[in-house]
């Protein structure tokens, strides 16, 4: 069992959430991190209450987004997806990626919502966005609500067997 710290930054080194995951595996998505119930997070420097539900992380090899797939059990989204620069392996247990602050969920309900339009605004000025990040963050945006709503993957079948092998 291989622990990894998998770190959200603000732009360009401010440190955001942090997670202590376990590694699980690669496919050709990206790789694969587990959450069990109780995983050690942070937001900045201070502790906060570890995750509730299990759950698994998909850190793509090239693409500006970061999935978090709890399989349903969260009581507002079925999936989370942080848009972010691309996650960077900075060593054998650690990988990091600027939060370009919109995310894109599906609801328990199953509709697809874009989320924290006003952070990315006021971030573009706060943090220094570059004109390239903030055109990269608006493309994935769209790409990755399609492919919630067309039920693409790696956001369904593939996810759910990582979140399966995860408990196993």
């Amino acid at each position: 069992m291989r622990r990894v710290t998998a770190q959200f930054l603000k732009h360009p080194d401010i440190l955001h959430w942090g997670f202590e995951v376990i590694y699980l595996g690669e496919d050709e998505f990206g790789t694969w991190t587990a959450l069990p119930a109780g995983t050690r997070r942070w937001k900045g420097e201070t502790p906060v209450s570890p995750t509730r539900n299990d759950a698994v992380f998909c850190a793509p090899h090239r693409s500006w987004w970061h999935l978090h797939y709890s399989g349903g059990q969260d009581e507002a989204y079925t999936h989370f997806v942080d848009i972010s620069t691309p996650p960077k392996w900075v060593g054998v247990d650690r990988y990091e990626m600027v939060d370009l602050d919109l995310d894109v969920a599906v609801l328990r309900d199953g509709s697809v919502v874009v989320e924290d339009e006003d952070e990315f605004l006021a971030h573009q000025v706060l943090y220094g966005y570059t004109q390239e990040m903030t055109r990269r963050a608006r493309e994935e945006t769209d790409r990755v609500v399609a492919a919630l709503t067309e039920g693409a993957e790696p956001f369904f079948d593939v996810a759910g067997s990582w979140l399966d092998r995860s408990r196993s």
